[in-house]
């Protein structure tokens, strides 16, 4: 590894200057937080158990989880993006890491207290069969906390970007149904990401497409805007909504048919 790459590692590892990044640089993590992050937290709570981030990228929600789960998984296809997760948050005592695709989770029935799954679903071609496989890890009574982009949004191709979106996401009654027919029961969901934010995602997508650079920071703060939106509307879903979080709870007992996978811990080394 040649110096100025050693550089880029380490910085891109250090927890604090990620953080001093995402406080300068407008992209989907900074559009999300003025509006999502605070109902993930909210749906989440403080006593997680055995919890696991399955698609967690960079590992916004990572530090968060391990103070209040008994102990972590953070899951990704992204062999590089895991390794930045742990390097971030080298101290957690509670925290492993996992390679592993989101339709096949490498966990044993009935394992799982809390899985937070956030933007997945709209990636997976059988999205149905993850909601299952969701389901079968989690124990009786566990809790799901996800959340999908709401139409109208983008498809990417297959060609050129395999782990791109292969919907543009779903109406309230579309996901609800996708869960509730896949043994969950719906507790609490709540729209986030509305017009002034979207506008704000959009001014960033043009900005990187034609100046080819990181977008300043005042764009996310578009999304703050949000919040001078009639309440009653945003909670039924009005002033087009670019998301929904939802917390779900697991119904009855692990099923036979469904199977055992055995734990693998494929940690990174």
């Amino acid at each position: 590894m040649n110096a100025p790459n050693g550089w880029r590692t380490r910085l891109a590892g250090s927890y604090w200057t990620w953080r001093a990044y995402h406080a300068l640089v407008a992209d989907a993590m900074a559009i999300q937080r003025p509006t999502k992050f605070r109902i993930v937290y909210d749906l989440l709570g403080r006593d997680l158990g055995i919890a696991a981030d399955i698609g967690c990228g960079p590992g916004v929600f990572t530090r968060y989880l391990c103070t209040h789960a008994k102990r972590v998984w953070a899951a990704d296809i992204d062999r590089d993006s895991l390794a930045r997760v742990r390097s971030r948050h080298a101290s957690a005592r509670n925290l492993s890491c996992l390679v592993t695709e989101a339709g096949r989770l490498p966990f044993g029935d009935g394992t799982l207290d809390t899985i937070l799954y956030l933007e997945i679903l709209e990636h997976l071609k059988d999205d149905a069969g993850a909601a299952r496989e969701v389901w079968r890890v989690l124990r009786p009574g566990g809790r799901l906390v996800l959340s999908v982009p709401v139409p109208p949004g983008e498809i990417d191709d297959e060609q050129t970007n395999p782990w791109g979106h292969k919907r543009e996401g779903y109406q309230w009654q579309e996901i609800r149904a996708l869960l509730e027919g896949s043994g969950f029961r719906i507790e609490k969901h709540r729209f986030a990401m509305f017009r002034f934010s979207r506008l704000g995602e959009g001014l960033v997508r043009r900005w990187r497409r034609r100046l080819h650079l990181p977008a300043p920071i005042f764009f996310a703060w578009l999304g703050y805007l949000d919040f001078l939106l009639g309440e009653k509307g945003r909670q039924e879903g009005g002033y087009l909504p670019a998301n929904i979080v939802i917390l779900a709870t697991k119904l009855g007992s692990p099923s036979p048919h469904l199977g055992t996978m055995k734990l693998a811990e494929r940690d990174l080394s």
